[in-house]
């Protein structure tokens, strides 16, 4: 089975990062982080009509019409009412409601300061990823820069019959492994900017950006 990879993705370096900056970022565009904010709003807004039931309340009603057998014996008229309703005997039930109303809204901004904990922690969590896999390849190209060298200098000598064939084979694994070892922490680089661009809320919108893929 052949498979073709669409975009090359190599190893870029990360350009450097004001976790301040990228913190803000992320308050302003994760998606989790707003519907936390909805639902702390709308426990405000259920507070604030519990509370609102231990007021007074007023209703007007007004009427105008005519009313007679005919248009030359008409008489107008109308009426005009008014209700104050005061809630004497709903203390008890109101303040209930009041105390549940109160407990969801604790509870609602528990939830938004443990998302923003959350978000804080996996953003600075994927900076320091980036760096460390960073670092890694950097490690990984001196390792491969070093066994290239050393499969050179092996092959020379097993040209001039100083070597032998165990040795360069054990040269030529080892130049195997140190590209192998390239790849995977390019790999972990890569995962780790995406990572980055996920804490952010970037991650589906500017995934190529991050890549550096055109």
């Amino acid at each position: 089975m052949h498979f073709d990879v669409s975009d090359a993705v190599g190893f870029s370096s990360a350009s450097a990062i004001d976790v301040g900056a990228a913190l803000k970022t992320a308050l302003e565009q994760r998606q989790d982080l707003k519907a936390n904010d909805a639902q702390l709003r709308a426990a405000q807004l259920t507070r604030s009509a519990a509370r609102a039931e231990r007021l007074p309340t007023l209703s007007v009603n007004g009427d105008y019409g005519v009313n007679g057998t005919s248009t030359d014996e008409a008489h107008r008229t109308f009426s005009a009412t008014a209700l104050v309703s005061v809630p004497l005997w709903l203390g008890g039930r109101t303040e209930g409601s009041v105390q549940v109303a109160d407990a969801a809204l604790r509870q609602r901004a528990a939830e938004r300061e443990n998302a923003m904990s959350r978000v804080e922690a996996e953003v600075r969590g994927a900076v320091l990823d980036m760096q460390a896999a960073g670092s890694q390849v950097s490690v990984a190209d001196d390792n491969l820069k070093v066994a290239k060298e050393n499969l050179e200098l092996i092959r020379q000598k097993f040209q001039a019959g100083v070597s032998d064939n165990v040795e360069l084979v054990q040269a030529q694994e080892a130049v195997a492994t140190a590209q192998l070892d390239v790849i995977n922490s390019v790999l972990a680089h890569n995962v780790a900017k995406l990572a980055f661009a996920r804490a952010l809320g970037e991650a589906a919108s500017n995934w190529r950006t991050y890549l550096k893929i055109p």
